[in-house]
């Protein structure tokens, strides 16, 4: 029971800082309309909650519990000792047989199952809910609901910066960049990808800021603390990120046709990840990316993993990452296949994939038929976004061989591909119908 009534309690407290702060107020969005959405993702939260209990019995097993779990084991170091409690935090001299012993051996996911030269993101995670704990006391969906405010904040912060491309079909951009089935059901629990979407989201903001609105002080802090964290929460992000924000950072500045600006750039890149394990600090990116795969591969077969599918191993030459990179953007647009639905979850994903699917190639053909109008002004960040999304595929399509994970991880990449296919479509009767339809409950500017 008290559970539920933080839950209410902090559902006020949450309504009031939509209603009042600006950061809310700018992105035009109306209080109640964003209120209905944590509503709603708090309600698809307790969905996941029901379907994790249901499919995973064995709950060190389910994701949305198990970094809930070691949670408390950090949590409860801050009573034997705060200083013991910030050490972990901060992992600073723990490597002691007593931290071991009273705290390390008693998480299940502390460490990984199989080690990479990359940081174990689980941790990240681990410590959130262990802040989370001091406002939760211990309550699963207290948790919940904070994970799905954060990723409120980053799906915001991500409509301020793209809404600026739309005049009269924000209404069903805003749709769909918070109501797309994947973004919706994997920001709204316990997981990364709330945390991931905060980050994301409030990055592109502080780099639209300082880029046309010249702030700086706190833009600038905003993008250290949210790189930091995207690289202790999803490393594999980032790096589709940044060579993607560098592209339109320099376009920006260059004035340059795109394509003359990004082309060169991603090639640089290209060769900098091909010739990592040579370039300080000897990083093989392409060792790492065909370490994640094996590692995925003998993941699912140990978990006997239902939606388990092939994939072409890695070569590390320059041809054989080539070759792969197709495949790997192909099955993230159309997998999880429909005859290989094996659980409830994967219903909304391939009905998802479908409307992609759909929009894409009525957003090709209208661009062979040449009646897409594209502003100068809107080319760069449609090309960062296409560029994020194209990176962010390849990464996770050739290193994921288990559908059930690959709708997960391209969460991140989806709000931007909204962006770009409503862009494409804009001008489209049928759409713009629909977006008027819903200004009046979804915009502050529009009038019933």
């Amino acid at each position: 029971m008290i559970g539920w009534a933080l839950v209410a309690i902090y559902f006020v407290l949450f309504y009031l800082l939509i209603k009042h702060l600006s950061f809310f107020k700018k992105s035009e969005l109306r209080t109640n309309f964003l209120w209905t959405i944590l509503l709603i993702k708090f309600i698809v939260s307790i969905g996941l909650f029901y379907v994790y209990t249901s499919y995973y019995p064995i709950r060190a097993e389910a994701d949305i519990f198990k970094y809930f779990d070691d949670s408390e084991i950090v949590y409860s170091s801050f009573f034997d000792s705060p200083i013991k409690f910030f050490q972990l935090i901060f992992e600073y001299n723990i490597d002691s047989d007593q931290f071991f012993d009273d705290y390390l051996q008693h998480m299940n996911n502390w460490d990984r199952v199989y080690d990479t030269n990359v940081y174990n993101d689980s941790r990240t995670i681990i410590k959130f809910n262990a802040f989370f704990r001091f406002l939760s006391l211990g309550q699963f969906h207290v948790h919940s609901l904070f994970f799905c405010f954060l990723s409120l904040i980053g799906t915001v912060a991500m409509y301020r910066v793209a809404k600026k491309l739309f005049t009269n079909s924000r209404s069903i951009l805003a749709l769909l960049i918070f109501l797309l089935p994947s973004v919706l059901l994997w920001s709204s629990g316990v997981l990364k990808e709330s945390i991931l979407i905060f980050a994301l989201g409030l990055l592109l903001l502080a780099v639209d800021k300082i880029l046309h609105f010249k702030e700086r002080g706190i833009p600038f802090l905003t993008i250290l603390l949210t790189l930091l964290l995207m690289i202790y929460i999803k490393f594999y992000v980032l790096v589709a990120f940044v060579p993607a924000m560098v592209c339109y950072v320099t376009a920006y500045y260059l004035k340059l046709k795109k394509w003359q600006t990004y082309v060169p750039l991603l090639l640089l890149f290209g060769l900098i990840a091909l010739f990592s394990k040579y370039i300080p600090p000897y990083m093989d990116f392409v060792k790492i990316l065909e370490g994640k795969q094996d590692d995925f591969v003998r993941l699912a077969d140990n978990m006997d993993a239902g939606s388990k599918f092939e994939l072409t191993d890695i070569d590390q030459t320059f041809f054989g990452i080539v070759k792969v990179i197709p495949e790997g953007v192909v099955n993230c647009f159309i997998r999880p296949l429909p005859w290989h639905v094996n659980n409830p979850l994967a219903i909304p994903a391939v009905i998802e994939n479908i409307f992609i699917l759909v929009l894409l190639f009525w957003s090709l053909l209208l661009i062979v038929r040449k009646k897409v109008n594209i502003e100068e002004e809107h080319k760069n960040f449609l090309w960062f976004s296409v560029t994020f999304i194209f990176l962010l595929y390849a990464i996770i399509g050739v290193t994921t061989p288990v559908a059930g994970a690959l709708v997960r991880y391209k969460v991140p990449a989806l709000p931007f591909l909204m962006v770009v296919l409503i862009y494409l479509l804009k001008d489209m009767s049928i759409l713009l119908k629909i977006s008027r339809n819903f200004d009046f409950l979804i915009l502050t500017s529009a009038k019933k």
